[in-house]
């Protein structure tokens, strides 16, 4: 059951990545200053909080495939 869990997390995270990652980039074409700032903090937010859960999740499956190759 956890690893179901920890594979969603990683699906989740790639997902919150991929979806968000174009408003980054395309944040760099408004020309207002402001706006520019709203718009990458609106896409980058997610962005990093996808790239947290996709390194916890590897990091503890990673950890749990390794403890149980070890018995």
């Amino acid at each position: 059951m956890v690893y179901i869990l920890l594979v969603f997390g990683i699906v989740v995270g790639i997902y919150a990545v991929l979806n968000n990652i174009g408003g980054v980039f395309s944040s760099f074409s408004v020309n207002d200053p402001t706006l520019m700032v709203a718009k990458l903090l609106q896409s980058l937010l997610p962005v990093i909080a996808g790239v947290v859960i996709l390194y916890v999740s590897a990091s503890n499956l990673y950890q749990l495939i390794k403890k149980s190759g070890n018995k």
